[in-house]
C-alpha cells in the first residue's frame, strides 16, 4: 500500500503596511525581499503592492506588502491602505535623525524653517520652498487614528550608513550622529511599538529577510479576537419583552382613570 502523504496546511496570510518619511528605505527593503534586487535609482513611490512568500519547516506564510508614499500630498489617500492590516512597519532612516523625530511629531523637511536665522535670514528660493513645504506626516497618531488595534513595529533602515565616513562627516557638521541601536530601542518603547528591528537593504539581504520573518511570527502569534459576550439571560428576556409605545400609553391611561375613581 502506498503511504498517504500529509496534506500541506494552507498558507497563513499577513498584510503588512510600510509607512515612513520620503526616501527612508521602505521601497528598497521591499524590492530586496520580493524581487531579490536593490534599486539602483530612486523613483518616488506613490503606492505599490508586493507579494512574498516565507517558508519554514512548520508553516508557509504569504505576505501582502503595501508600500506607501511618505509625501504629505498623499495624506488623504494613504489611510486607505491601513484597512485589515496585521501590522504596520514604521520605518526611518538611521542616517537622518529627523526621520525618527517625525515618527512621533511633525517636523519640517531638511530645508528647515527660514526663520531659524533670525533677522539675518535671507528669503531666497530655497527658504521660500522650505516655508511652503507642508509638514511631514505625524506617523504614530495617524496609525492610531486609522488602525488603533494593529501592531506597530519600528524599523531602522540603512544600518550600513551608521559607519559610513561621508555620512558621519555630514552629520557632524550639523552636530548630529546616526541613530544608534539603543536609541532605536528607546524610541520604540516611547512609541509603544511592539519591537525595534533594523536592517541594511544595500549590504545585507539576510537582515531584510530576518525582519519579515520576525514580523510574520509576531502577527501569527497574535491571539484571535474574542467574540462579543452575549448579555445575561435575565437581561435578554427583558429585552425581548419590552412593552410597545401603545402599551405604555394604555397603562398610563388606566392608572390615571383609577386615581380619578378613587377620589370620587
Amino acid at each position: 500500500m502506498r503511504e498517504r502523504r500529509p496534506v500541506p496546511a494552507a498558507p497563513a496570510r499577513c498584510k503588512l503596511v510600510l509607512v515612513g518619511d520620503v526616501q527612508c528605505g521602505k521601497t528598497a527593503m521591499l524590492q530586496v525581499l520580493a524581487k531579490d534586487c536593490y534599486p539602483e535609482t530612486y523613483v518616488p513611490t506613490v503606492f505599490e503592492n508586493y507579494t512574498a512568500c516565507l517558508a519554514s519547516e512548520e508553516q508557509r506564510v504569504e505576505l501582502s506588502l503595501w508600500d506607501t508614499s511618505g509625501s504629505p500630498y498623499y495624506d488623504n489617500v494613504r489611510p486607505l491602505c491601513y484597512s485589515d492590516s496585521d501590522a504596520v512597519l514604521l520605518c526611518f532612516d538611521i542616517s537622518r535623525p529627523e526621520t525618527l523625530d517625525s515618527a512621533s511629531k511633525k517636523v519640517r523637511g531638511r530645508g528647515g524653517s527660514p526663520f531659524a536665522g533670525g533677522r539675518e535670514a535671507v528669503w531666497g528660493p530655497l527658504a521660500l520652498t522650505a516655508a511652503l513645504r507642508p509638514p511631514t506626516p505625524q506617523w504614530k497618531p495617524e496609525i492610531l487614528d486609522y488602525c488603533p488595534n494593529t501592531r506597530v513595529l519600528l524599523i531602522g533602515c540603512k544600518t550600513d550608513l551608521r559607519t559610513d565616513l561621508s555620512t558621519l562627516m555630514e552629520l557632524s557638521h550639523q552636530k548630529q550622529a546616526p541613530i544608534s541601536y539603543e536609541q532605536g530601542c528607546a524610541a520604540a518603547r516611547q512609541l509603544g511599538a511592539e519591537s525595534y528591528l533594523e536592517c541594511s537593504a544595500f549590504t545585507s539581504e539576510k537582515s531584510v529577510h530576518s525582519i519579515f520573518r520576525t514580523v510574520s511570527g509576531i502577527c501569527l502569534s497574535k491571539a484571535p479576537p474574542q467574540p462579543p459576550k452575549s448579555p445575561p439571560r435575565s437581561l435578554s428576556k427583558r429585552l425581548l419583552h419590552l412593552p410597545s409605545r401603545s402599551e405604555l400609553i394604555s397603562s398610563a391611561f388606566k392608572k390615571e382613570k383609577a386615581k380619578s375613581c378613587s377620589v370620587m
